[in-house]
């Protein structure tokens, strides 16, 4: 019989949230208003579903080291923490440049394919940096991961003041 480990929640839970992300960006794809803080909201709304998804994707990466430990050796650990880093920052700005503002009024307007790709690459390298990390062993690799992550939150908040500073502008 197969042994159930604490982690085989994740494989139910993960899925689940990266649902509840896709739900949420489809409420929050297109529209316009005259009113800014609505445009606003929909435009955070959308950040927000990408965080949602990347728990997820982190939570799938929880879920598959607690089934396999592939990153026990350092270089392995650092490879897949430094690629991780690269992609998730490069899916997330990605994910944030698809969404545009139309004038004259607030109309939001989002690059399907590109938003998608965005979120599909952002959640790639979340798993990647989740999955070193769990299979990680070393305090040193342990603090590399909480770097990594505040990087990331940095990112995210970044972006989520600039790009509606710059929707104001126009």
């Amino acid at each position: 019989m197969a042994e159930i480990k604490a982690t085989d929640g994740f494989f139910f839970l993960a899925p689940v949230l990266m649902l509840i992300a896709l739900l949420i960006t489809e409420d929050n794809l297109a529209g316009f208003t005259p009113e800014l803080w609505i445009f606003l909201f929909s435009v955070r709304m959308n950040l927000v579903a990408a965080v949602v998804f990347a728990f997820g994707a982190g939570f799938l990466a929880v879920a598959f080291a607690g089934r396999f430990k592939l990153a026990k050796n350092s270089a392995v650990f650092m490879f897949f923490e430094a690629s991780g880093l690269v992609t998730a920052i490069t899916g997330f700005f990605v994910y944030g440049s698809a969404m545009h503002m139309l004038t004259p009024y607030y109309t939001l307007f989002v690059a399907l394919s590109q938003f998608f790709v965005g979120l599909v690459v952002w959640a790639i390298g979340i798993f990647l940096i989740a999955f070193a990390g769990m299979c990680s062993e070393k305090k040193e690799e342990k603090i590399i991961l909480f770097i990594v992550f505040v990087t990331l939150s940095i990112c995210a908040i970044i972006l989520s003041v600039l790009f509606p500073l710059e929707m104001i502008a126009l």
